[in-house]
């Protein structure tokens, strides 16, 4: 978003239509349109050169809206049960991230093709899973040397974000449950393999 725009003269108007913008292009997203400038601007009920004035293209757009987006936060699944297995807040962590995908799954998408078709270094994907998976064990004593650990984080990460519902519902034609079941049974086994399963 432009925040050289956003930030000056009449605030509120512009932030009601940067929200007007974010808005048409979540319910485009929603009914599985492709994203252009002029069909976001058209479904917001403003002009072309509006919109411009906000975004500079439709990457910027699906940037901003996945930060919108209520992404789970590491602290939520560090709470003070110390009952809780490493197995069940591992299975907790993967869920939550599978969730958010699911339910956010063509902003998502449409986030994840941009960064992947850009060449601007500033669009970078977030990290929320590796960063919540390394805090995790960073505050936990678990059984595990610090290499296991950390090739434990990188399996588990790529079983619980929209790469691999992507790959789960396009190549294997799961549906949504079936995918969910299967990316859970997946890190289940590898938690079981590393002695986590308890």
């Amino acid at each position: 978003m432009k925040e050289k725009h956003i930030t000056s003269g009449r605030k509120k108007q512009k932030q009601n239509t940067r929200d007007k913008i974010l808005e048409a292009s979540r319910k485009l997203l929603e009914k599985k349109v492709a994203l252009t400038m002029e069909n976001v601007a058209e479904s917001a009920g403003i002009s072309r050169a509006t919109i411009y004035r906000y975004y500079t293209n439709i990457d910027s757009i699906s940037m901003d809206l996945i930060l919108q987006l209520d992404v789970p936060k590491p602290d939520s699944f560090f709470g003070n049960d110390k009952e809780t297995s490493e197995n069940d807040t591992l299975l907790n962590i993967q869920k939550a991230y599978l969730d958010f995908s699911l339910r956010n799954e063509q902003t998502s998408r449409k986030f994840l093709a941009a960064v992947l078709a850009s060449s601007n270094p500033q669009m970078r994907r977030g990290k929320n899973r590796i960063n919540t998976l390394r805090e995790y064990f960073k505050s936990n004593n678990v059984d595990l040397s610090e290499e296991e650990k950390e090739k434990l984080i990188h399996l588990s990460v790529l079983l619980m974000g929209i790469e691999s519902i992507i790959t789960a519902k396009d190549v294997c034609e799961l549906d949504n449950e079936t995918t969910f079941e299967t990316l859970s049974w997946g890190l289940q086994l590898i938690l079981k393999g590393c002695g986590l399963h308890k």
